[in-house]
């Protein structure tokens, strides 16, 4: 135990630790407050404390082998932390198996879908709704559109990252760091920019 506090800032060290228990304390007094809306699988890792918020009859579902990184003092590059998981007004986020967030704000009104073994690098936004309406008169009563997001499995959404309403992201792609996302992306693909377009096939 000495020989590896030798090894390590002993200060990261002990904070790790700490985070990790806030990351249990923090799970388990969400399912207690949302009964049966919030579910998670067996065996995650999470460092501080997910803000969730579920609004009207939505759901969050997350899968086995969860990983969040959700605090500053864990993370080397999260500049919005913690991590905020929201639904509003029935949305539904599912993350599958074994899938990494780093500081992110996922909000769904309609569905946001996330694969099994996808990483999401730190600060990286996924909204599946405008929030508001396009015509300046209507801004403070419509709230816009809606329309699902589905990301495949084993991809990577690079830093600062923004997944826009209806995008469809096939397996295996990589999304680069810095990208706006407005347009489904193949699968087995490298897409980047703003808006983000394929640079070439993995």
């Amino acid at each position: 135990m000495i020989n590896k506090l030798r090894k390590v800032d002993i200060k990261y060290y002990f904070v790790e630790k700490i985070l990790k228990i806030l990351g249990i304390i923090s799970i388990n007094l969400n399912l207690f407050l949302y009964m049966g809306k919030l579910k998670i699988g067996k065996n995650y890792n999470i460092w501080g404390s997910i803000r969730f918020l579920i609004d009207g009859d939505g759901k969050i579902i997350i899968g086995k082998n969860f990983h969040a990184v959700s605090s500053r003092k864990r993370s080397y590059l999260t500049i919005f932390s913690p991590c905020h998981l929201t639904s509003i007004h029935g949305g539904k986020i599912i993350i599958g198996n074994n899938v990494g967030l780093n500081g992110n704000t996922i909000a769904a009104r309609d569905l946001i879908e996330i694969g099994d073994e996808t990483m999401i690098a730190p600060n990286v936004i996924i909204s599946d709704h405008d929030g508001h309406s396009l015509n300046p008169l209507k801004r403070w009563t419509d709230k816009g559109i809606s329309e699902k997001i589905l990301i495949g499995k084993r991809c990577w959404i690079g830093a600062n990252s923004i997944i826009l309403k209806g995008v469809k992201i096939g397996n295996n792609t990589i999304i680069g760091a810095g990208s706006v996302v407005t347009n489904e992306c193949e699968k087995n693909s490298i897409y980047a920019g703003n808006p983000a377009k394929k640079i070439r096939n993995i």
